[in-house]
């Protein structure tokens, strides 16, 4: 609380012995104890009011601290997951090397693309600066999650079990009972002999081709929901797609999202078959890689393109796509939306939280603050006592919630499989938005305290 209230009054404290001063020369000088002052001293030993006024109201203020603290927790987790919402967004795609992606014109976002003819990416290979081009093939199928334990039928055919809590999946994990059910994944298909991606999963799809090539072979996402069963990969041999009967081969990272919580990735032969699909002439993306990456190049290509190929299909550099991506949802979609719609109820929460403290403080107070009227203090100090308490309240509040939130940030990663990202940017936002807050309830509460007459106290 001291270290809270210090840092808080040079925050806000103005010198008014040299005016003009720059801020860095206003600075104190390094003193030791020996040359401080007994004023100074006195100082330090007797707490200011504005601290005394939070330490004095005892439960009063542990209230007012907890239920800021809450909000601001609630302010850093919206904004943690507004910033998952981000990430997410465009995860699949920066996983792919590619210079300019061929969309359908029907192409709505990454998981509803539509599709268009394989002849299209046949003929954007013509142009002297293409020098790779790449398709990907993408829906949703069901998938046949594993039971556990896998030797249990008695689990395993028990559809009435009810649906566990978030603290019992959290706890439990991979272990958690679960009857075999069927859930949508999304299925990529690559081209093996052209490998779209990039990194860990390109790694992981060029070590398994060979085993890729024989039918119903996929590879399945590490990091994909418990319920589709990567821990048990070895030890369950059922596992289906579709209506078909599949091997998992081995596994690639990838981050869950919003939109698919597990992902799988077979060859563009199995995709046809298991998506029951006639050939593989239609595709969802075509991914070309140029010569020179440099933005002139890509859109000098994009507009050859344009020119080139019929209206069945759009070309789209990696930065448009990417920002058409980040846009959809961030701002088009509910989701995105609710995140920071959820910033804004915290903080009025906060708000009300502090006004509401503060005010009954100065109410409960106001012969105390009409006295040091009649003693001399201006209106000034009495508000400046006022903001100092109100910010106190605030600062406090930011650390619990600060620590606290490091501990939600982890157990939400781990229960919904989402990246929580507690960033610098987010810290940082969150200590304006908890100082604003503190700053507008004590505003709010000024009025009472200006109106404090000493004339009330006869």
């Amino acid at each position: 609380m001291y270290f809270v209230y210090f840092v808080v009054q040079s925050a806000i404290k103005i010198r008014i012995d040299h005016p003009s001063t720059p801020l860095a020369a206003a600075l104190p000088r390094r003193e030791t104890m020996s040359s401080i002052s007994a004023p100074r001293l006195a100082r330090l030993s007797h707490p200011p009011l504005a601290l005394r006024n939070v330490v004095h109201g005892g439960r009063r203020s542990l209230v007012a601290i907890a239920g800021v603290a809450f909000a601001v927790m609630m302010v850093l987790l919206q904004l943690g997951f507004y910033e998952a919402v981000k990430i997410t967004a465009t995860h699949i795609y920066e996983q792919l090397d590619f210079d300019v992606v061929l969309l359908a014109p029907t192409y709505d976002q990454f998981f509803a693309p539509g599709e268009f003819p394989h002849e299209r990416l046949r003929q954007a290979r013509s142009l002297d600066e293409v020098v790779a081009a790449a398709p990907l093939y993408a829906t949703f199928n069901l998938w046949r999650c594993p039971p556990y334990p896998v030797d249990d039928p008695a689990v395993a055919w028990d559809d009435e079990r009810p649906e566990p809590g978030a603290l019992q999946r959290w706890l439990l994990g991979d272990r958690l009972p679960r009857p075999l059910k069927r859930r949508e994944l999304l299925l990529l298909g690559v081209a093996l002999e052209n490998n779209p991606f990039l990194g860990p999963i390109r790694h992981a799809i060029e070590a398994a081709r060979p085993e890729l090539q024989p039918a119903a072979r996929v590879l399945l996402d590490e990091l994909s929901n418990l319920d589709f069963g990567w821990p048990l990969v070895g030890r369950f041999e059922g596992w289906e797609l579709g209506r078909t009967a599949v091997r998992v081969v081995g596994g690639f990272p990838l981050l869950r999202g919003f939109a698919a919580d597990g992902v799988a990735i077979c060859s563009d032969l199995n995709f046809a078959e298991l998506c029951d699909r006639p050939s593989t002439e239609s595709i969802q993306f075509g991914f070309l890689t140029l010569r020179r990456h440099d933005p002139a190049t890509v859109e000098a290509t994009c507009r050859a393109l344009r020119a080139l190929l019929p209206a069945d299909v759009v070309p789209y550099s990696r930065a448009e796509i990417l920002q058409r991506e980040s846009d959809h949802w961030v701002r088009q979609t509910s989701t995105g939306q609710l995140f920071a719609f959820g910033v804004l109820v915290a903080t009025i929460v906060a708000s009300a939280v502090i006004y509401q403290v503060l005010s009954n403080d100065v109410r409960d107070h106001l012969a105390e603050y009409a006295t040091l009227k009649a003693m001399g203090h201006s209106n000034g100090y009495l508000s400046r006592v006022v903001i100092v308490q109100a910010l106190l309240y605030a600062g406090t509040a930011y650390l619990i919630a600060t620590a606290l939130g490091v501990l939600a940030y982890e157990a939400t990663e781990a229960l919904a499989g989402i990246p929580m990202r507690l960033t610098l940017g987010i810290l940082a936002l969150t200590l304006f938005v908890t100082a604003m807050v503190g700053l507008v309830s004590a505003v709010f509460t000024l009025d009472k305290v200006w109106r404090a007459n000493p004339a009330d106290l006869f």
